[in-house]
C-alpha cells in the first residue's frame, strides 16, 4: 500500500505562525522605508524643477547672477513663480492654510509641534507639492551671553536669499519636519540649501533698531548648535542630511 507523506494540521498552523510573526516585523519597516523613500524623490524632484527654473531665469535675462535678474524686483518672486513654474493654486500669507496643511505640523521626535505661518505668498504646483517663498534678511540664531539665552538673537543674511518651505505633498499627511516639510533657502547664486551665508555679528532688535555686537569683542557670548533636523517640526537642517547621505533619508 503506497503512503502519502503530509503536513499536519498543527505543523501547519505554527508555519503560518512564524511567517505572521515575521511579517509584523518586517512589513512595517519595509513600508516605512518605501516612504521615506517616496518623500525624498517627491523633494528631489521639487528642488531641481525649482533650481531649473531659476536657471533658465538666469540666461532669459542674459545674467550672470540670480541678484541681476527680475527675481528681486518687487514682486519679482510671484512672477518668477507664475511665469516659470506650473502653478494651480495660490495661496496669500494670510491664507496659508488653505495651501498647506491647516493642523500642526510635528517634529520626527515628536518633541516640537505648531502650526505653520508664512510670510510670503504659497504655491501649489502640479506636482502636488506646495511652496512658500519670502524673501529674508536676517536669520534667527540661539545665541547666549554669560549662560542666558540672547531673546530675538539674529545674524545678517549676506546677499538676497529667498526663505522657501516646501511641503512635498501640499496638505497631506504626514506633516512632518524632515519627511514631507522642509525649510531651506534660496541663496544669491540661485542654489537650494538649508543654510545661507551670515555675517559674524549677534544682533538684536533695541527699540526698533537692530544693534550688533562682534562675538571677537566679547568672549562670553556664544553661538549655540541649531536644532536637529529629527526635532525641527518644519524640518530645519534635513536637506544637509539627506545631501551628505547621497539623496538617501536615513534620519
Amino acid at each position: 500500500m503506497k503512503k502519502f507523506l503530509a503536513f499536519t494540521l498543527s505543523e501547519v498552523l505554527v508555519t503560518v505562525g512564524i511567517i505572521g510573526v515575521i511579517a509584523a516585523l518586517t512589513v512595517p519597516n519595509l513600508v516605512k522605508n518605501y516612504q521615506k523613500q517616496a518623500q525624498t524623490v517627491q523633494l528631489r524632484k521639487t528642488i531641481n524643477e525649482l533650481e531649473d527654473a531659476l536657471d533658465l531665469l538666469i540666461t532669459e535675462e542674459g545674467k550672470t547672477s540670480l541678484a541681476q535678474t527680475s527675481f528681486v524686483d518687487e514682486g519679482g518672486i510671484a512672477n518668477f513663480f507664475n511665469n516659470h513654474l506650473r502653478v494651480i493654486k495660490t495661496c496669500s500669507s494670510t491664507n496659508t492654510s488653505s495651501c498647506f496643511a491647516n493642523q500642526n505640523y510635528i517634529s520626527i521626535d515628536g518633541s516640537q509641534n505648531h502650526s505653520f505661518t508664512c510670510s510670503g505668498n504659497s504655491y501649489v504646483l502640479a506636482d502636488s507639492s506646495t511652496v512658500c517663498a519670502s524673501r529674508i534678511t536676517s536669520v534667527p540664531i540661539e545665541a547666549e551671553k554669560d549662560g542666558v539665552a540672547i531673546e530675538g538673537a539674529f545674524q545678517t543674511a549676506i546677499g538676497y536669499n529667498v526663505e522657501l518651505y516646501i511641503d512635498t505633498n501640499g496638505a497631506q499627511a504626514p506633516n512632518i519636519g524632515g519627511r514631507d516639510m522642509f525649510h531651506v533657502y534660496v541663496r544669491p547664486d540661485g542654489k537650494i540649501a538649508d543654510t545661507v551665508q551670515v555675517d559674524n555679528n549677534i544682533c538684536t532688535m533695541q527699540d526698533g533698531v537692530p544693534v550688533c555686537v562682534a562675538p571677537s569683542s566679547d568672549d562670553s557670548i556664544v553661538i549655540k548648535p541649531g536644532r536637529d533636523c529629527v526635532a525641527s517640526a518644519l524640518g530645519t537642517g534635513c536637506l544637509t542630511n539627506i545631501l551628505n547621505n547621497n539623496w538617501n533619508m536615513n534620519y
